[in-house]
């Protein structure tokens, strides 16, 4: 897995993956426990990462967890390979947070051990932790693999965290906060993330027929007789532009709402993952006049809506 994965298959696996629903900025630093959207939206956040964690293959994994791949997409793989019980990633997820080579990527990967719930899992975030929190001088991701490895002693009933939060243990070595309180706070973070994954779970799938988007303030929808409008001055010209390996490319958009005052229009798209997209124009002069747009993908119409209040901001 460590050779260059080939840049197609890395490309479609971002689109579909990681860059659907803001996928990479709500799940860093656990953004997603703290979202200013409301349950059901967050709800429908991780039915989509369920979906996806259930359709996922193996070749995707080798793409997004390879040696060529970003923290951006190991993150969001390494969620996936946790919510979907992939652990045939564990290895892998295992060898990626023992090098920390990427910053931010190692929340995914405690996240993901902590989900597969083992013994395999607690020994990985004991060598982890064996190592990093000897390193002082490093602030990596030594909270987030002590909170797994506490969630995982709770579930497992096990003590693998005992020697490193005892008295002189290398927790109280490397931590300025010595609390109890404040281990259990990192505890929590993770078994909470896991708790909101099975309330999603039990929710079930969004509804096929469901894709109406409520619209928030500040946005209409866009009558009939305007979409070819909007269609032939937007889709048209930006289309033009766009390159062969665009998610877009291809594929009928219809304009179903518009922002005037930010210049944004949302496109409905017919195909599976991505069910809306979000336009956001810029009117450049340089280096020659024409729309210069910002795309957002959005795969259910909870998340499309909270990704047109936060636009709103």
């Amino acid at each position: 897995m460590d050779d260059l994965p080939d840049p197609a298959a890395l490309g479609a696996a971002i689109r579909r993956y990681v860059s659907v629903d803001r996928r990479h900025l709500e799940l860093l630093h656990g953004n997603v426990q703290r979202r200013r959207v409301g349950s059901v939206e967050r709800t429908a956040f991780f039915r989509e990462l369920i979906a996806d964690s259930e359709r996922v293959g193996d070749q995707e994994f080798a793409a997004l967890l390879g040696h060529g791949s970003g923290w951006r997409e190991r993150l969001v793989a390494a969620w996936i390979a946790g919510i979907g019980g992939r652990t045939r990633q564990r290895e892998r997820i295992g060898e990626l947070l023992i090098e920390s080579r990427q910053t931010y990527a190692g929340q995914g990967y405690c996240f993901a051990l902590a989900c597969f719930g083992t013994s395999a899992d607690g020994q990985i975030l004991c060598d982890y932790l064996d190592n990093y929190l000897r390193r002082t001088d490093l602030y990596y991701d030594q909270h987030w693999a002590i909170g797994a490895l506490l969630d995982i002693d709770t579930q497992l009933g096990s003590d693998y965290a005992e020697r490193f939060i005892a008295r002189d243990g290398l927790w109280q070595q490397w931590t300025r906060d010595k609390s109890a309180d404040y281990l259990e706070a990192q505890k929590n973070r993770v078994a909470e993330l896991r708790a909101l994954v099975e309330k999603a779970r039990q929710a079930g799938p969004a509804g096929t027929d469901q894709r109406a988007v409520s619209l928030p303030a500040g946005w209409v929808s866009i009558p009939g007789h305007d979409r070819a409008v909007f269609e032939a001055e937007v889709v048209t010209e930006v289309s033009a532009d766009l390159k062969p390996s665009h998610p877009l490319v291809g594929r009928s958009l219809m304009a179903v709402a518009h922002c005037s005052q930010r210049d944004h229009v949302l496109f409905e798209v017919a195909e599976e993952p991505i069910r809306w997209v979000l336009v956001e124009l810029s009117w450049s002069g340089q280096p020659e006049p024409g729309i210069r747009p910002h795309w957002e993908f959005f795969a259910s119409p909870e998340t499309a809506a909270a990704g047109l209040r936060e636009h709103m901001r």
